[in-house]
Parts: structure tokens; sequence; C-alpha cells
């Protein structure tokens, strides 16, 4: 009896707030010694589990902007929006303090306001947790991509309109897991330029591991849509280039006639749940038919230059909005890996850098071809920049790399390839129960076998 009157009280409770009142209103929250608001809207439909949109506007803007998804989406959907408030920062492209984020990439007090806002609403309302997604307009899509890096396993989407990082907002490629990324930019903003989107997409893509080259589709006169396909474990990314369009947060020019709808279609396809491979944190893909490495920032064959990437950071001078193609990690444990194939008997060099502070040597061996090669250490000194350099003794050495990637893994992993060396030496295979072999584990029960003969069961 009690129990049928607890399913009875909860099930009142859930229809109770789907008829409940349209509910629009600005919303004060303490955020230690400092009070900050937001903006809560809340349709007359909303059912309990409801999904969750945070949606931040840009420099200069204010919550009232209701910036860049639209009430209207909430209204059709039944979802809850939120228009967080930015603070005063100091902008040099404004040359004064405007309302902002601090899109850095890194924790601070706008992402811990961002996750009190969440946690603010659930007091009132049964949010889905796996439903929570993120967009923003200018500097509100650069901390949407900063949220990428901090809250990956808070929000299950992420989309951007009209901003990405740039300069002191440059990106970090820090995220615990990949994420599906949906962003829309103006071929004729000349604000946060258009013309740096190359860089931005290349970055992106990756970074999550997606096919890096495109199916795309052009609507004259409105857009060209760039589908960046998921493949094992990782997620799509989607870049649409709109005609006609300056520096703005919303366009009606989408196949769904809206933003905030093109926006919303994105979201609602993924969960925070939805698999993919966490350890994924860059796999450039660069053997992919139809890709060119050289027009995407890499050097190949260049004398005795077999592959390079990453270069020194850029001057502050913003000449170029200092964006540009990077390697970034942070502090913990990684896996590099990739595929030589070439003449038997053949050498080359194998080298990763840091770029930031003093150029400190991450590991630079020498490698025979015609096998996997894995890699494993640590970063303990923070964030930062790297580059990576293959070098052959002759320029007339035949070598193909393939199947490049970096992957997080254990501390155990990095202690056992340090007690005997890297390389092949140290190669830990990993089989799913079909048998299917990887250089990483695959989701579900893996077997994992060492060089050294020995072998264990693992779940991931």
């Amino acid at each position: 009896m009690k129990r049928f009157t607890l399913v009875l009280m909860l099930a009142l409770m859930g229809a109770m707030q789907s008829l409940a009142a349209k509910v629009e209103k600005n919303v004060n929250i303490q955020i230690g010694s400092e009070t900050r608001s937001y903006k809560l809207y809340v349709p007359n439909n909303v059912k309990a589990n409801a999904p969750l949109v945070v949606s931040l506007h840009g420099a200069g803007g204010s919550m009232n902007d209701k910036s860049p998804m639209g009430t209207d989406i909430a209204d059709s959907e039944g979802c809850i929006i939120v228009y967080p408030q930015g603070k005063l920062i100091y902008f040099p492209v404004f040359g004064g303090s405007v309302n902002g984020w601090d899109a850095s990439g890194e924790m601070n007090e706008d992402v811990e306001f961002i996750k009190a806002v969440i946690e603010d609403v659930a007091k009132s309302y049964t949010i889905d947790r796996n439903r929570i997604y993120a967009c923003g307009f200018s500097n509100g899509g650069m901390m949407t991509y900063a949220l990428t890096n901090t809250c990956s396993d808070v929000f299950a989407a992420f989309a951007s309109i009209s901003g990405f990082p740039l300069n002191e907002f440059h990106f970090r490629h820090t995220g615990e897991r990949p994420v599906p990324f949906l962003h829309i930019h103006g071929k004729a903003d000349d604000f946060v330029k258009y013309s740096c989107m190359p860089v931005i997409v290349d970055e992106m893509v990756a970074r999550l591991g997606a096919n890096p080259v495109p199916v795309k589709t052009t609507v004259s006169g409105k857009y060209d849509k760039s589908i960046y396909e998921a493949t094992d474990g990782s997620f799509e990314y989607v870049y649409y280039e709109m005609d006609g369009m300056g520096h703005s947060p919303w366009t009606d020019n989408t196949p769904e006639g809206s933003s905030s709808k093109t926006m919303w279609n994105h979201f609602k396809k993924y969960t925070l749940d939805t698999p993919c491979d966490a350890t994924i944190k860059w796999m450039p893909r660069i053997e992919t038919e139809g890709y060119a490495p050289k027009q995407h920032g890499w050097t190949v064959n260049a004398s005795k230059t077999l592959l390079l990437f990453g270069k020194d950071q850029h001057k502050a001078d913003n000449s170029d909005n200092n964006v540009y193609r990077s390697l970034q990690l942070d502090n913990g444990c990684y896996k590099f890996v990739f595929h030589s194939d070439g003449v038997a008997g053949t050498t080359f060099s194998v080298k990763l850098v840091k770029l930031t502070g003093t150029h400190t040597v991450v590991f630079n061996e020498t490698v025979g071809v015609g096998k996997d090669h894995v890699f494993t250490f640590k970063i303990e000194d923070g964030w930062g920049e790297y580059r990576l350099t293959m070098t052959r003794e002759k320029t007339t050495d035949a070598i193909t790399i393939t199947n490049i990637g970096l992957f997080s893994c254990t501390e155990e992993e990095v202690l056992n390839v340090n007690a005997v060396g890297n390389d092949e030496s140290t190669a830990t295979a990993y089989y799913n129960l079909a048998g299917i072999k990887s250089l990483h584990p695959q989701p579900g029960i893996n077997i994992v076998r060492n060089t050294n003969g020995k072998a264990k069961k693992v779940m991931k």
C-alpha cells in the first residue's frame, strides 16, 4: 500500500509539473561571495525529466537577449532553457570591460557558475541529467568550446554560433571524452573571422577522431554544410557556412529555417551516455582517402622530415587572431600510437617536444618500420602545446605512417612500459570478445595481452 501511494504521488507530481504555467524569470544565486544571475524559461508543456539547454550570450550582451537558443524551442519541445548572465571581463578588442565569459578552457569561476545554475534549476524541476546541452553566440560560443574541455561529463552535446577559441581564449584539448559538436558561422563575419574557421574545424575534427574528409551539401544562396562523420568511438562535427551572414546569433537559412531548431535537432540525437571511446584525445586520420595533410598544417616528406605537426606559439600581436593549429595536452597519462610500413630494416626517429615554456623532450626514440608502435608517457607539469616530429635517416627512405592517435591510458600502463622501454618492446594489444585487436580498450570486456606474455581481463 505504501509503495502504491508513493508511485501515485510521483505520478501526480509529474502531471502537475507538465501542466504548470509558463515561467520566465530572473534568478539570483550565490557563488562564493559573489551574486550571479540567470534567466529561467520553463514552457507550460514541460514534463518531468525534461531536457535542459544552457544558452550563453555574446560579449557585451546579457541574459535578456535570450540568445542564441530561442524560447520557441522550449515551447515546441518541452525543454527548459537557462540564459546565464556573464560578468565584466576585459576584452582587448573592445578596449575595455563588458559582460562576457572567461573562455580559457580551464576550470574557473564562470564554469562553476554555469554548473551551479544547473544545480539550482534541479532544485525545482526534475531535469534529465543525460540530456543537458550547451550553446553560445560569439564569446558565448567560445565558452561553449571551453566547456567541451571542462564539462564534457555534464553536457551531452554542444553548439556554437559565430564563436570559436582565439588568442586569450586559446583552445585546450583536455576534455574527458569526445563530444558531438555543431558550428554555424557566417561567411561575411569579419569580427570573429570566418577566414579562421578552417583551422578550428581541423582542430576539432582531429580531437574527436572524426573522418577528416567531410560529406558536403551546398544550397546556393543559403549554406554549405559539412558533416565530418563519426568513426568508431568518436562523434561527428557538423559545420554550416552561411551565405550572407555576418556576426549574428541567428539565421533562418538552415534546412530547418531556424538556427535554434538546427541546434535542437543536433542536440536531441545525443545523451550523455551515448557510447564513445572516452580515451580518444587526438586522431588526425591523415591517411584518409581524399585528405591532403599539407593543406591542414602538416609537414610531409620535406627532406628528412617524414612528418611534423605543431609549431611555436604565435606572438601576441593578434594579427591573425592567434588561431593556429596546435597539439595540446594537460596533466595525465597518455598512449601515442601509430603504424609504419616500409622496406625491412629501415629505421626512423619519433620525437615529441613540449613547446610551452622550456622545450621539454617527452620522448625521442629510433624505431623500425613494419609494425604498430606504442609510446606511453605521463604529463605532470600542466597544460602545454606540443610538436610531433618523425625524421628518416635518408631522404630516399620511403616510409608510410598510418593510424596516428593519442589516447588517455592508465598509470599502470605507463609504469609497465617505463620498466622495459617504449615502442614495440612494450606494445599492448587489446582484444574484444570477438577477437578484434585494437591499440586501446574497446567498449565492453577486453583481453589485454602485453608482449611479455602476460594477459588479463579488463572492463571498459
